[in-house]
C-alpha cells in the first residue's frame, strides 16, 4: 500500500512540476478550470430504487416516499488501486449553431460512452455501444443505454443514472465522471490545428455534411465530427457512390473511441503550453466534470491520457449482437456480461478460458 501511494504521488507530482514549468498549469487553474461546469452525481444511501408496477396508463415510476430512492452527493471513492473514469460524448444539440444533418432533438442523449480502468500497473478502455440494451433503474424496464443521460427526471440528473448504471454494467465504482458536447468536440479540434482522417477512397454522408477526398485530411472541427456522426458514410467506387464496407453504429462508434484517444493524447502533450492551454481554453465552456474532480486529479488523468495513443492502452470491447424489441427497435445486446470482460482485465489469471475480446 505504501509503495501504492508513493507511486501516485510521484505521478501526480511529476506532472504538475511539468506543467508547472511550462507555465500551463496557471493559465488552465485561472482562466480555464473555473469555466468547466460541474455535476454533483448523487448515490443511492440504500441499494438502487425498484420500479413501481405499471398503472394502467402502462407507465412506471418510483414510490414517492420510498426511502431507497434517498440519494446523497458525492463518489464512493475506494482506495482499492483502481481508478475507473466515465467519459462521455453527449449528442447535444444546443451549442451547434449548424444543426444540418444532425436533427433537432431534444435533452442531451450519450452518442459515445467509455470507461477508463487504471490500475497499478496497466490501464484500458472500456466502450459501451450507445445502443446497449440495459435495464433503466428509474422505471425497471429496458432502454438503451445512451438514453440514461436524460436522467430521471426530479428524481434523479442525467449523468447520475448513467453512472449508477454503468457500474450495474462493469461491476466497478466509477471514481470520477466527465462530459463534452458535440460543439466541445469541434472547438477542441479547431484548437489544436485539426484531426487526420485517412480513407482510401473518397467519401461522403449528405445528410452529416460529410465530403472528403481519398488519403489523408487534416480536418476542421467541423469535419472531424461530421466523421464521428455519420450512419451513412459512402465511398466512391468503380461502380459508383457505395456504403462503405462494414458501416453501422459499431463502427461509428471505433471511430468515436479512436477520436478521443487521439484527442486526449493530444491535448496531454505538455510539449507546447501554448497549444494546450488553447485547446484547453476551446473545451472547458463545453465540458461538465463530477463535483469531487480536482485540478491535481485532472491533471493526474491528463497524464495517464499521454500514452492513449502510444499502444500502451489496452483497448477492451463488449460482444454484442443485434436484437429487435417488441416495439421494433434495433438494439444491441452483449452475448457476454460486460462485467465478466473487466474482470477478465482487472484479473487475468482467474479468466483465461473467457471468450472476451481485446485489443
Amino acid at each position: 500500500m505504501a509503495s501504492s501511494l508513493l507511486r501516485k504521488r510521484l505521478i501526480i507530482g511529476g506532472a504538475l512540476i511539468v506543467v508547472m514549468t511550462m507555465g500551463v498549469a496557471v493559465a488552465f487553474a485561472v482562466s480555464t478550470w473555473g469555466e468547466v461546469k460541474r455535476v454533483t452525481i448523487e448515490r443511492p444511501t440504500e441499494p438502487p430504487p425498484v420500479a413501481v408496477p405499471a398503472a394502467d396508463d402502462g407507465e412506471q415510476s418510483l414510490e414517492e416516499d420510498d426511502p431507497t430512492v434517498e440519494l446523497e452527493p458525492g463518489f464512493v471513492d475506494p482506495s482499492d488501486g483502481l481508478d475507473v473514469f466515465l467519459l462521455v460524448g453527449s449528442d447535444s444539440r444546443d451549442n451547434l449553431d449548424d444543426l444540418e444533418g444532425f436533427g433537432r432533438v431534444s435533452g442531451n442523449r450519450a452518442d459515445v460512452v467509455m470507461v477508463l480502468l487504471r490500475t497499478e500497473s496497466e490501464t484500458a478502455v472500456l466502450s459501451l455501444p450507445r445502443d446497449l440494451w440495459v435495464t433503466d433503474i428509474c422505471t425497471g424496464r429496458e432502454a438503451r443505454i445512451n438514453g440514461m443521460l436524460q436522467g430521471c427526471g426530479e428524481k434523479m440528473n442525467g449523468p447520475t443514472l448513467l453512472t449508477l448504471s454503468v457500474e450495474r454494467l462493469i461491476g466497478e465504482t466509477v471514481d470520477h465522471f466527465a462530459l463534452v458536447d458535440l460543439a466541445g468536440f469541434q472547438s477542441a479540434v479547431d484548437a489544436i490545428g485539426g484531426y487526420e482522417i485517412c480513407v482510401e477512397r473518397p467519401v461522403r454522408d449528405r445528410r452529416a455534411n460529410l465530403e472528403l477526398p481519398a488519403g489523408c485530411t487534416t480536418a476542421s472541427g467541423e469535419q472531424a465530427l461530421a466523421w464521428l456522426r455519420s450512419r451513412r458514410t459512402q465511398e466512391l467506387t468503380d461502380a459508383g457512390w457505395r456504403t462503405m464496407s462494414g458501416m453501422s453504429d459499431l463502427a461509428r462508434n471505433d471511430r468515436q473511441r479512436a477520436f478521443l484517444i487521439d484527442m486526449m493524447a493530444s491535448l496531454s502533450d505538455f510539449s507546447s503550453p501554448q497549444a494546450v492551454t488553447a485547446a484547453a481554453q476551446a473545451v472547458a465552456p463545453f465540458l461538465t466534470v463530477d463535483s469531487g474532480l480536482s485540478l491535481i486529479q485532472a491533471v493526474d488523468f491528463a497524464w495517464t491520457m499521454r500514452g492513449l495513443s502510444s499502444g500502451s492502452v489496452i483497448e477492451l470491447s463488449v460482444p454484442v449482437y443485434g436484437y429487435t424489441t417488441e416495439a421494433g427497435e434495433a438494439v444491441l445486446l452483449s452475448s457476454t456480461p460486460v462485467d465478466e470482460v473487466v474482470a477478465a482485465f482487472l484479473f487475468p489469471e482467474t479468466a483465461k478460458s473467457a471468450n472476451l475480446v481485446t485489443g
